[in-house]
């Protein structure tokens, strides 16, 4: 054996960047729960939703920040109000009641 335990070959044991995209045509009408892998992967898809013209939520998995297209780019909006979440409504209580 190298001296390496197991763990220690499989790299870095940090959570992976995942977000949350929480897409609605409306306020209205129910909406649909998307999981990106990456900041660049939640940008492009929620620009390219946002110009097809779908109402898009945004929220970092690790830290419940929730993020909004600015110029075409996501930027942070600050934490959420609450990190306690719940099976009807996974981004916390942060999330507007018409999109709950």
């Amino acid at each position: 054996m190298d001296g390496l335990d197991d763990q220690s070959k499989m790299g870095p044991l940090s959570p992976p960047d995942n977000f949350y995209l929480y897409l609605w045509r409306s306020p209205n009408s129910p909406g649909t729960l998307y999981l990106a892998k990456g900041f660049e992967t939640a940008e492009a898809l929620a620009r390219g939703l946002t110009e097809a013209g779908y109402i898009v939520k945004v929220i970092h998995m690790t830290t419940d920040t929730e993020f909004e297209l600015w110029d075409g780019r996501l930027r942070p909006m600050g934490p959420s109000s609450s990190n306690q979440r719940s099976p009807g409504n996974p981004g916390g209580r942060g999330m507007s009641p018409a999109f709950a």
